[in-house]
């Protein structure tokens, strides 16, 4: 019995790394491929830039609409450290917004894609320019 105890500790101790370790790869993955500029497929006069000093631009039509500081995190407001997600933390004066970064994907033709649910629940799709 005792051995049963030790296996099962062993695997549930197991699992719980293993999900540790994918969130802090996707958190460094997603680090270095979200910089760039990407183009919303709802609409194409819609685009985002997150540059290398951790700038988030908006564009509408090339116009630059807004600009935030960025960083990616494992928790945001209240939103806490579930082992799984990865947040886009929006910073303007002190106003903090919390978007998911659902996914970040290249395709087999090397199309990148960017999946973001904003706070509100909205789900946006980008893709790299």
């Amino acid at each position: 019995m005792k051995k049963i105890n030790l296996i099962l500790v062993l695997i549930l101790g197991s699992m719980f790394n293993c999900k540790a370790q994918s969130q802090l790869e996707n958190l460094n993955n997603f680090t270095t491929e979200i910089k760039g500029t990407w183009v919303s497929e709802d609409d194409s006069l819609n685009k985002i830039e997150f540059t290398s000093n951790n700038i988030y631009k908006i564009y509408i039509d090339d116009n630059l609409e807004g600009t935030f500081t960025y960083s990616l995190v494992t928790d945001c407001g209240s939103n806490s450290n579930n082992g799984f997600d990865i947040y886009l933390k929006l910073n303007l004066d002190d106003i903090i917004a919390c978007e998911a970064i659902n996914n970040i994907h290249t395709d087999n033709e090397g199309v990148t894609t960017l999946s973001i649910t904003t706070e509100r629940g909205k789900l946006e799709l980008y893709t790299k320019q």
